[in-house]
């Protein structure tokens, strides 16, 4: 920390307006990671701040926009919230319920307007866990409801209910795993076509 701390110092003694650092946490152990983010987010009150990183993590903790780039591009831009709101997760609600066949419990899901599919996650003799897609996950709380109603009306045990906001590590393997994967293929095709 004490290196990092003197570089940041050292950037900050002529007042700049803006101000870049690449990998900011990039080693740090989770109190110097916490002290960065701090420092940070009190300097972005009053300057520009931009910064580089690939732990996901930061974008939550420090930033109040994010950018996405791809091979020289620009893919995505836009607060982590709305970043995170692209996961395919986003408003999805997560539960947990005590001696309920899955079977049954998917069928009475499927007859729900605001859900559009649900997945078995766990399902034992005691226990069953799904994780149920709203059709739109910019209005999650419609789902929340009615998974709630049907759950009171079915006499289901719920032992855990939540909401989910989405993962940015999905968000951007989602935006860039496509391309790369096209990539691959096009450099695999060009390879295959040079003569030997």
């Amino acid at each position: 920390m004490l290196f990092r701390s003197v570089g940041i110092a050292q950037a900050l003694v002529h007042d700049p307006d803006v101000l870049i650092l690449d990998e900011p946490t990039d080693g740090l152990d989770p109190n110097q990671k916490h002290e960065m983010r701090t420092l940070i987010r009190r300097m972005g009150e009053t300057k520009a701040i931009i910064f580089s990183t690939h732990i996901l993590e930061e974008v939550d903790e420090a930033c109040s926009r994010a950018i996405i780039i791809d091979r020289g591009r620009i893919v995505a831009n836009g607060t982590p919230a709305e970043l995170r709101a692209r996961s395919e997760r986003a408003g999805a609600v997560s539960l947990v319920l005590a001696g309920a066949g899955a079977e049954a419990v998917q069928g009475r899901l499927a007859t729900l307007e605001s859900a559009a599919r649900s997945e078995v996650l766990h399902a034992d003799e005691r226990h069953l866990a799904l994780r149920v897609y709203p059709r739109d996950a910019a209005v999650a709380g419609p789902l929340a409801g009615a998974l709630a109603e049907l759950a009171v009306r079915e006499s289901w045990k719920i032992e855990e209910f939540r909401t989910e906001e989405g993962r940015l590590d999905e968000v951007f393997r989602s935006i860039t795993l496509s391309d790369t994967a096209e990539h691959k293929a096009q450099r695999a095709a060009q390879t295959a076509e040079v003569p030997a």
